[in-house]
């Protein structure tokens, strides 16, 4: 590299995570901290907690950011919702397209989030699956501003994560794990808390059942604590933030709850 070039961000469809290995990966069959689960189940859980919570009826308009390869929006279009779904990655997109093209409600923008393409207003907006913290603080405040813009007055933005300083610090989360693949092979995630700059650095290896191993590169995420994150949701004009601990609502966030979901209402 000279000095006149930058090294592609790991979050970049050319920074070797969010490719092929990535979905191959996310077919865990212990799924990501939710059980035994698979996939398709997963999704759907996942799609109705977002109605459930935003208070979501047909016909009404989300805008899904990142969306990756588009198993939200198309769930998400399933429940009788408009989707926009927006990411960085064509080829992701281009999967996305071919497993929405029997939802004619759900459409897909090549966009950073951080400058988000001209939408109609939506009545939600939603980042799922740990897919908030990939930049500096700064700009994670202006991806939450531009979500503001795209909301209609009273509209709600829905961020949920399974990763959260707590879990990560009393090894809820493991610094290493390996899962079962559907695949066949295995997928081994090593990951630390960065406590100086509390971020979680860490890499995925997928391992076939023929003992070859598959490297993505490293990726770090910036983890904010639960009131950290309400807090920055005030500051970029949600005037409610609630958080809980599932996808039922019944239950508040605390310390030891399996997922955080912010739900911010404008």
């Amino acid at each position: 590299m000279t000095g006149t070039q930058q090294q592609v961000p790991w979050w970049h469809e050319d920074g070797g995570f969010f490719g092929d290995l990535y979905r191959e990966a996310d077919h865990s069959l212990h799924t990501f901290f939710a059980g035994d689960r698979g996939n398709d189940a997963r999704t759907e859980a996942e799609a109705a907690g977002v109605v459930r919570l935003c208070g979501l009826s047909r016909g009404d308009r989300v805008l899904d950011c990142p969306c990756g390869y588009g198993r939200h929006s198309v769930a998400l279009a399933r429940h009788g919702l408009h989707v926009t779904g927006v990411d960085i990655n064509r080829e992701f997109l281009r999967t996305a397209r071919s497993a929405g093209r029997q939802c004619p409600s759900v459409d897909f923008q090549h966009a950073d989030m951080r400058a988000l393409p001209p939408i109609e207003p939506v009545d939600a907006v939603v980042n799922l699956f740990y897919s908030f913290g990939f930049f500096s603080p700064e700009e994670d405040l202006e991806v939450l501003r531009g979500f503001v813009r795209c909301l209609k007055p009273g509209g709600r933005f829905l961020m949920h994560t399974m990763v959260t300083v707590p879990a990560l610090l009393t090894g809820r989360i493991p610094a290493e794990e390996t899962r079962p693949l559907a695949g066949g092979g295995t997928l081994t995630i090593h990951r630390r808390l960065n406590e100086e700059t509390m971020r979680e650095e860490g890499q995925w290896t997928l391992t076939d059942p023929g003992g070859h191993r598959r490297t993505t590169a490293p990726y770090d995420v910036r983890i904010y604590h639960a009131e950290e994150f309400a807090a920055l949701c005030r500051t970029a004009g949600f005037t409610d933030v609630r958080l809980y601990g599932g996808w039922d609502g019944a239950q508040p966030y605390h310390d030891d709850s399996p997922c955080l979901i912010a739900v911010a209402t404008l």
